[in-house]
């Protein structure tokens, strides 16, 4: 089984059985692309959670809408 944790607070997302109907986690990517001269960043959002998806390179998990948004500050800071 796999524990998924806020990449912001370390919140930890509770067992699908568990989870209360306003849980509503935030799956996106950050994905860094270098090239020869450049590094490109670019940030996704997807609209609904995904469970299969949360494994894949790059995936961020966010518990709400807040630490959403302190990730985007962080990441415009960097």
């Amino acid at each position: 089984m796999v524990e998924i944790t806020c990449d912001v607070c370390d919140k930890k997302r509770p067992d699908p059985g568990k989870r209360l109907g306003n849980d509503a986690w935030i799956l996106g990517y950050d994905i860094e692309m270098e090239k020869a001269n450049s590094l490109q960043r670019s940030l996704r959002f997807l609209d609904r959670w995904d469970d299969s998806r949360v494994l894949e390179l790059g995936a961020i998990h966010l518990c709400s809408e807040k630490c959403k948004d302190d990730y985007i500050r962080k990441a415009r800071a960097a």
